[in-house]
């Protein structure tokens, strides 16, 4: 099986089965190099905890280099190269800002949240309710840096000392020298009136809030984490859906729900995305997946092959759309999609060079066209944007409750397998899609998608501070 050629959902499946049995011998293997680096033995649980999301990432590698013809490798035989994965980032002034607003006695900690809101919004957010939560951020710690120790643990070539030489060799100072360091520092932290931690996004981004949920957890403290991203409940398995229900009490959705894990995953929604004060824009808007060869994780639009995939029917997509076509493209981050590829096209294609908030970028337009299933089609969507999608047939199988909801989609010209097919779809439009978008079909096969697996909402305050006040009373 060559995953560079062919990779199918069941292939993608195997494969996760396969990466997931590992874990646990990559959690044994941690607490080995970090007790040979530093001389003092790790708790194994607060290890796991506060790894798991790199553990995982990395067995994907291993079975991914295991089952791929492309020899891909983050490091060659014996070279010391630790990942770098931030103790913290330094807040923004807009975080700083925010977390100024509330009572330091708040029995709710609320710490990078999901809002692609204005700042305007999340401080009114903020001082609504300052009473139960405030708005935190995590200072930025500085810690000393020693690999020497490492260089013992690369020599084994079996399964296990496959995986222990790769932690080894790539293992973030932040796991490994500077454990100890964070253990007691979130143990100074620990704050036994604090009932409740909230994040979207920093139990995945910052080891120093993991620490200090592991040890908030000690105290009774719960930890409630939301969805910060496309997939989770639709995709047959997901990676941070899988994760984040792991490391949390409570996991909450956009609106779908587990009933395998009963009210441990729940509906919450969260802000309707920032939009622009206008939108006259005469141009349609590509927002495009990372665009990189490198292997990620086991997501499809994360893989070498499914982005090269993507990337063709990109090209004939945007080969096929009329003459009097505008397209700004949209890449993802700093994995800017090749240009070069679409310079035969007959239409317009320009690099979107507006900056900022994709949401904001997307309201400007009269159509946007997304090439994967992550984020910004949820948003779009949630917005009433006139939205297509297309992705490459074969690469996605959706969980049996999502799939009545992704065929309605389909039924009505939203979602397309081919890039071809959705650009002469678009030509019908003329230019204005409009009057399809504002359909009766096509909004009740959205509303009902949304309502399920994108749920912004502008009342999103009084719905949190349900939600807040209710599990504080548990």
């Amino acid at each position: 099986m060559n995953f560079c050629q062919q990779f199918t959902p069941s292939e993608l499946s195997a494969a996760i089965v396969r990466s997931r049995s590992m874990v646990q011998m990559a959690v044994d293997a941690l607490c080995d190099i970090i007790e040979e680096v530093t001389g003092s033995t790790p708790d194994r649980h607060r290890v796991e905890y506060v790894s798991l999301f790199w553990l995982m990432h990395l067995c994907d590698r291993v079975v991914f280099e295991e089952v791929s013809e492309s020899g891909v490798s983050n490091h060659r035989d014996g070279e010391l190269k630790p990942e770098s994965l931030d103790v913290v980032a330094v807040p923004s002034s807009r975080a700083r800002l925010v977390s100024k607003v509330g009572s330091s006695a708040a029995p709710v900690l609320v710490v990078d949240p999901y809002l692609k809101s204005s700042m305007t919004t999340e401080l009114r957010g903020a001082a609504r309710l300052r009473k139960v939560a405030r708005w935190g951020t995590l200072p930025p710690l500085n810690m000393s840096v020693d690999f020497r120790a490492r260089s013992s643990s690369i020599d084994t070539r079996d399964e296990v000392g496959k995986i222990h030489r790769l932690v080894a060799l790539s293992a973030p100072v932040g796991l490994v020298e500077c454990y100890h360091e964070l253990c007691d520092w979130a143990r100074s932290n620990s704050n036994p009136h604090l009932k409740l931690m909230y994040t979207a996004n920093a139990h995945q981004s910052s080891l120093a809030f993991r620490h200090l949920a592991f040890s908030q957890r000690q105290l009774g403290t719960k930890i409630a984490i939301h969805q910060h991203g496309g997939g989770y409940g639709t995709d047959e398995t997901h990676f941070g859906e899988e994760h984040d229900i792991a490391v949390s009490d409570v996991f909450f959705t956009f609106g779908w729900s587990r009933p395998d894990r009963g009210l441990r995953v729940r509906s919450l929604p969260t802000a309707m995305p920032q939009r622009a004060r206008c939108n006259s824009g005469d141009w349609f808007l590509l927002m495009s997946l990372p665009v990189t060869s490198h292997f990620y994780r086991f997501q499809p639009f994360l893989l070498p092959p499914h982005i090269s995939r993507a990337i063709d029917e990109t090209v004939s997509f945007v080969g096929e759309l009329s003459a009097s076509s505008e397209v700004r493209l949209r890449s993802s981050g700093d994995d800017v999609f090749p240009m070069e590829k679409l310079g035969q096209s007959r239409a317009r294609v320009v690099s979107d060079a507006s900056g900022g908030k994709g949401s904001v970028a997307a309201s400007r337009a009269k159509l946007v066209i997304h090439n994967y299933f992550g984020t910004s089609w949820l948003e779009t969507l949630a917005m009433n944007v006139p939205t297509v999608c297309f992705v490459p047939e074969g690469i996605h199988r959706f969980r049996a409750a999502a799939q009545p909801f992704v065929d309605a989609l389909v039924r009505v010209g939203i979602i397309h397998y081919s890039g071809r097919e959705a650009a002469r779809f678009v030509n019908t439009f003329h230019g204005d899609p409009s009057s399809w978008w504002k359909s009766a079909d096509v909004q009740e096969a959205r509303e009902a998608f949304v309502a399920r697996y994108a749920n912004f909402s502008d009342n999103w305050l009084e719905a949190w501070q349900e939600e807040f006040e209710s599990l504080l009373a548990e």
